[in-house]
């Protein structure tokens, strides 16, 4: 079978596609040395409330705010995907053995040097492992449609098998490295 270079979760919300993506990294890095290139989404909470989300690069740990809650909708900061996000996943090419991209969905579509970074990586030699929303809009089908790149669906059911999926995918990228 032909290794695919890049894997992305797919599934509901809060199914556990980025606690299965974590876990089998952690995992994982204890049998390989890892070098961790790219970014992590994290929401900001006030109280119980959802305000904003956060970008976060896997290897400096800079963040920003990428979207802001407001009445009706939200707020999308372009310049934190096309600094914080764009540089962490270059910074991931050129030094990183596995670039995580947790996650891709629909705030980023105006956001060109990011698009173009996440691009670069999955034409990279290094391996791409992330999240992407189920959203159906040009960036994430250009992602699905790509040859070198599968997209795994998480459901409730399966999500243990899926961790453990990724868990033999990342064991063999990283031993092909």
């Amino acid at each position: 079978m032909n290794l695919r270079q890049n894997l992305f979760l797919t599934g509901p919300k809060r199914v556990g596609k980025s606690t299965a993506l974590f876990s089998a990294v952690q995992q994982v890095s204890q049998g390989h040395p890892l070098t961790l290139g790219g970014f992590r989404v994290d929401r900001v909470f006030e109280g119980r409330r959802l305000r904003a989300f956060r970008i976060m690069d896997l290897d400096t740990s800079a963040s920003a705010v990428i979207s802001t809650a407001r009445k009706g909708g939200w707020d999308v900061h372009l310049e934190s995907f096309d600094t914080v996000g764009a540089d962490s996943i270059r910074r991931g090419i050129s030094g990183a053995n596995l670039i995580i991209m947790d996650e891709l969905g629909r705030f980023e579509l105006d956001a060109y040097e990011f698009r173009q970074a996440v691009m670069e990586a999955l034409d990279s030699p290094v391996p791409v492992l992330g999240v992407l929303k189920r959203d159906d809009n040009p960036f994430l089908n250009e992602i699905r449609s790509r040859e070198d790149t599968e997209v795994l669906e998480v459901t409730e059911e399966n999500r243990d098998g899926v961790k453990e999926y990724v868990l033999s995918w990342l064991n063999r990228v990283l031993s092909e490295k």
